[in-house]
């Protein structure tokens, strides 16, 4: 229990670099995965672009 509440301790120290390129591999993996799944959808002809603002509202979602 007390690694789950060591996990909210914000006097740890944080590494700014692996986070900012954890950020920018979870964003380029989702990017062709959007794209797919708006496609297998079939919505209309600006489905990539519809799928891409759909998990971009996603993500901005689950971060706040």
């Amino acid at each position: 229990m007390k690694e789950l509440l060591n996990l909210f301790d914000f006097k740890q120290k944080i590494n700014y670099k692996t986070e900012i390129l954890s950020e920018l591999t979870v964003a380029l993996a989702l990017v062709p995965e959007a794209v797919a799944f708006s496609l297998i959808a079939g919505l209309s002809p600006l489905s990539p672009l519809t799928g891409l603002y759909a998990a971009f509202t996603i993500g901005l979602i689950t971060s706040i």
